[in-house]
């Protein structure tokens, strides 16, 4: 599925990682960020992120690039805006974010959403969900 660790080898580019967390943006905090750049809360943390860090700073990155996972809890993280970016977000938007090790997180779901970006008009559309074999 691929994650950052594919990214930051230069082995491929965000827009071929087939694995996003979609995370919703609970709070937002003008200003309060590394040289007064914006912040916002999300509902995705160590549990949905798995707390492995890598090469590329922070937990995940919100799929576009402007704002990463900086720092999480067990249940929420902290998104920033990413150094010379701007992108707004607002409280409610559904935000994707692609992780460090995507084996890590996808070891923490009960099942995964396929969509097929392909299709036209309708690339958010669930065309499958998978179940993972559990247990060691």
């Amino acid at each position: 599925m691929l994650d950052l660790q594919q990214i930051h080898t230069g082995l491929v580019d965000s827009p071929r990682i087939a694995q996003k967390v979609l995370a919703t943006v609970i709070s937002y905090y003008p200003g309060r960020g590394a040289g007064g750049t914006d912040e916002a809360l999300c509902d995705a943390g160590g549990i949905a992120m798995s707390k492995d860090t890598g090469p590329i700073k922070g937990y995940g990155q919100v799929n576009g690039g402007t704002w990463s996972l900086e720092s999480i809890s067990q249940e929420h993280g902290t998104l920033a805006q990413r150094s010379g970016r701007t992108g707004s977000i607002k409280i409610g938007d559904k935000v994707e974010i692609i992780g460090q090790h995507a084996c890590m997180i996808a070891a923490a779901h009960p099942w995964y959403y396929v969509v097929d970006s392909s299709t036209a008009g309708d690339a958010d559309r669930v065309v499958d969900v998978w179940v993972p074999c559990k247990g060691w």
